[in-house]
């Protein structure tokens, strides 16, 4: 057995020449023809440039933290051989990363440059390219998802050719490669609008009901980043705030410290587990979430998982959850040595109910009628997808029920 991306591959003896790999959280495992690891653009180039002449579908990996079946059968190629800084801009606060590399190694490389990542979510395991082009985001209402920041990449296509796309050059599919989950080329570099390096003050308290009835509005609007969890099992609500500071890296208690902010973003998630997630409009977002915890106190009191409720500022990125509207994520949860169907199925009814759009990475059970009524520039990223990609190079089973 050998790990790689941090997925176990095994051998199946009844299959000599096939292995088989599983995503980050166990729920989704793939035989595969082969596993490339590629250290350049033009490996990249060759390894897709095999597909198309053995008929068979590309994906990447990444750190297969997303928990749909976003993989292949065929050919899984990893970006582990592709990491670290390219370039570096500090006085006009941009960086050109490889795709292949892992947020939580990025954090250090940028801050050494004088750099920070203006939002991060919090789990920095994932890869760049991957956390990028699902939509990944963190709290705020100000401030929108990481894809916002990319203001040019290099995708390798379907045909196997170099295509550099930027705000002045081939600008017109700047937002639709944002976020397109790996299905208009394989993102081998990207250049992303920062930050100078700063730092954060995290604060976490505990609460009850009343407590975040009374309060919530207030720190939604007088924090950077405000988010709350609150857990089934204990109907505790467990608050953080994280805020920009001038002061230096200092710990005052268990609870409340200033870090760096690469440092300060991620939370440490040990267990693993399978999610769901929905962004719902801002003012339908306190409703949502209260209909949600009276029917999991209903079905599901003895659930420690918790549901996550957080803030994004609407943008303009056709494939984004908070396209042209402002949103309130909610997210919920099961270990991953159970079954998640029961809570997720009872939990989307709710979602749909008001109005929600489902993370790309997350569990969901939509298909493309339902997500094409959601998104008005849906169809013109399929057309786009077509365009770049018209054998279907980089679509599975899963993808092509979505957008084929």
């Amino acid at each position: 057995m050998v790990t790689r991306s941090g997925v176990l591959m095994m051998d199946r003896p009844e299959l000599p020449t096939v292995k088989a790999w599983c995503n980050w959280s166990g729920a989704h495992v793939h035989d595969f023809v082969r596993f490339e690891s590629p250290g350049s653009i033009e490996q990249v180039s060759q390894a897709v440039q095999g597909c198309r002449r053995d008929g068979l579908t590309l994906r990447c990996a990444g750190s297969a933290h997303s928990f749909n079946p976003f993989w292949t059968d065929d050919v899984i190629l990893s970006l582990d051989n592709m990491q670290g800084l390219l370039s570096v801009d500090p006085p006009n606060n941009t960086a050109k990363i490889q795709a292949g590399t892992k947020i939580h190694k990025l954090g250090p490389l940028l801050w050494s440059a004088g750099l920070s990542l203006p939002q991060q979510g919090d789990i920095d395991r994932q890869g760049l390219a991957g956390a990028l082009s699902t939509g990944t985001h963190g709290t705020g209402i100000t401030l929108p998802s990481m894809p916002n920041s990319i203001i040019g990449l290099t995708l390798v296509t379907a045909q196997g050719d170099t295509l550099v796309i930027s705000e002045t050059e081939n600008s017109e599919l700047l937002d639709y490669a944002k976020i397109s989950m790996g299905m208009l080329g394989v993102i081998v570099d990207v250049t992303l609008k920062l930050k100078p390096a700063f730092y954060l003050h995290e604060n976490n308290w505990q609460g009850d009901w009343s407590e975040c009835v009374a309060c919530r509005e207030n720190l939604v609007a007088s924090n950077k980043h405000f988010e709350f969890f609150w857990a089934p099992n204990t109907d505790i609500f467990s608050f953080k705030t994280l805020n920009r500071t001038d002061h230096v890296a200092q710990r005052m208690s268990s609870s409340e410290y200033i870090a760096p902010a690469y440092e300060v973003f991620p939370s440490d998630r040990p267990a693993k587990f399978n999610e769901m997630e929905y962004a719902v409009p801002y003012e339908q977002g306190w409703r949502c979430f209260c209909e949600l915890r009276e029917l999991f106190l209903r079905k599901f009191p003895r659930l420690p998982w918790p549901i996550e409720y957080r803030t994004m500022a609407a943008d303009e990125l056709p494939l984004s959850t908070a396209y042209q509207r402002e949103v309130v994520t909610l997210s919920v949860h099961q270990g991953a040595e159970r079954s998640y169907h029961e809570v997720f199925d009872a939990a989307e009814t709710i979602f749909r109910k008001y109005g929600g759009r489902p993370h790309w990475g997350k569990v969901h059970s939509l298909k493309k009628n339902e997500l094409s009524s959601m998104y008005p520039q849906y169809a013109a990223f399929c057309r786009v997808r077509e365009h770049l990609d018209p054998q279907g190079v980089f679509i599975n089973a899963f993808l092509a029920e979505l957008f084929v």
